[in-house]
């Protein structure tokens, strides 16, 4: 199968917990797949390099980037769109789906040791600043691709942003508050992104609840024991949950489905 052939995929904030998840579901997959990450990209280059199981994970092209910094995002698409257009030796490149996984943990000790401003400031420029820049790119440039080389296709090119469930209900304490802020205003964008790049690419946005990621694993058992509560389910969810809802929407079955923000939480109370 020639570069041109194979299905593009790009998944930012690949070596978190639900970003990791999302690229190891194209192990058995013949794809091409361009990946990004921060402080974890080294650690993902050499993780990748060895799987040997997986030549599409194997083959996988990692860029390191701090969307924190102004520019980044310009950059980082830049940087990527260059390659994709050597890969395949095209000016226009195909690219079939897009995920913005990257985000800020509010809640390391570093994180926590800056006032309410900083943080605020540093979500802003990662989960909505960065994810809008890169969404609106990539979204035009799959849109033009398409419409330069695919129009007959049933099933458009389809991008995926994150928000969070809390943003519909609320949740006290300052973290919340900025999550909330950040994640409602990425669900916003997506819903009028999906009108702009109609009919041409899908947008949809995935807003996980309680899911166990790195930094879960190190809650006390009592947040543990609280917040699997607020679930219908009794528990926390998977990374590999999250993983397979944004899969499906980037599938041919979810060919209608556009515009929408699915929550994946197990229900909540």
């Amino acid at each position: 199968m020639s570069e041109i052939d194979r299905k593009t995929v790009v998944i930012t904030g690949a070596s978190g917990g639900i970003g990791r998840a999302i690229l190891e579901t194209y192990a058995k997959e013949n794809v091409a797949l361009y990946l990004t990450a921060n402080s974890g990209a080294a650690a993902l280059r050499r993780d990748l390099a060895r799987r040997q199981d997986a030549p599409s994970l194997a083959a996988a092209r990692v860029f390191q980037a701090d969307l924190a910094q102004p520019n980044a995002a310009v950059a980082l698409f830049e940087e990527i769109y260059k390659t994709l257009r050597r890969d395949q030796r095209r000016e226009t490149p195909r690219i079939d789906a897009l995920v913005c996984a990257a985000g800020i943990d509010l809640m390391t000790p570093e994180s926590k040791a800056l006032d309410f401003d900083a943080r605020l400031e540093r979500a802003w420029r990662v989960d909505v600043a960065a994810t809008t820049t890169l969404a609106r790119a990539f979204g035009a440039a799959m849109r033009a691709y398409r419409r330069e080389e695919d129009a007959a296709q049933d099933c458009a090119p389809s991008v995926v942003l994150f928000s969070w469930d809390g943003v519909a209900r609320g949740m006290k304490g300052d973290s919340a508050q900025i999550y909330s802020a950040c994640k409602g205003a990425v669900a916003a964008f997506a819903r009028s992104l999906a009108h702009s790049l109609a009919p041409d690419v899908r947008v949809n946005t995935v807003a996980p609840g309680w899911i166990m990621t790195t930094w879960a694993e190190k809650a006390p058992q009592e947040t543990i024991v609280r917040h699997a509560a607020e679930s219908l389910l009794n528990r926390w969810g998977r990374p590999e949950e999250v993983a397979s809802v944004v899969r499906f929407l980037l599938s041919n079955d979810a060919a209608y489905v556009n515009g929408q923000t699915l929550e994946v939480n197990g229900g909540r109370r």
